[in-house]
């Protein structure tokens, strides 16, 4: 057997090799776990966690003064091509100008008479990701660094002042 076969061989195992201790963390949890006839049979729907939407990050209360006006005049939906996307934007004429919902969604864009304020987040300040979705945690003062250590139930958070574990909307210190 000369040295290229050797290498070719050798080369072969190795990626083999690779590929079997690296496949654990390829496939699904529970194919590591007990059931891997269920899941290898299961749609990726049933596998993987639904994709993140960031639309649901802030949410905007808008208050309009008493010289706008809220009835339309006119509508037209228009639509905007832009960083290769293809989105549906309303514009709406009234008595007291020409709006559209692109503007009052972008925290960029403000209209006379139209206060836009971000709405507080409706339960706790720190989500983070444990298992297959967003956790919230109550929020804690902590000082420069915070180690937050996920566990099945709850999670450990970890300050310069001591420790708090959280579970459900509960945090113990």
């Amino acid at each position: 057997m000369d040295a290229t076969k050797a290498i070719m061989l050798g080369g072969a195992l190795g990626l083999g090799a690779a590929v079997l201790l690296s496949l654990p963390n390829v496939l699904p949890r529970a194919v590591a776990e007990e059931e891997p006839m269920r899941t290898l049979l299961s749609t990726p729907n049933e596998i993987w966690p639904p994709a993140f939407d960031p639309d649901r990050l802030m949410r905007w209360s808008y208050y309009v003064q008493p010289g706008v006006s809220v009835e339309p005049v006119k509508e037209t939906v228009v639509r905007k091509i832009g960083y290769g996307r293809t989105t549906f934007v309303n514009v709406m004429e009234t008595a007291s100008g020409v709006y559209s919902t692109d503007g009052l969604a972008s925290p960029h864009i403000q209209y006379p008479g139209i206060i836009k304020e971000p709405k507080p987040s409706p339960d706790a300040g720190l989500w983070y990701w444990s298992g297959r979705k967003w956790v919230a945690s109550a929020p804690v003062s902590a000082g420069s660094f915070v180690t937050i250590i996920p566990f099945d139930g709850g999670s450990l958070l970890t300050t310069e002042d001591g420790s708090c574990v959280a579970l459900g909307k509960s945090v113990y210190c």
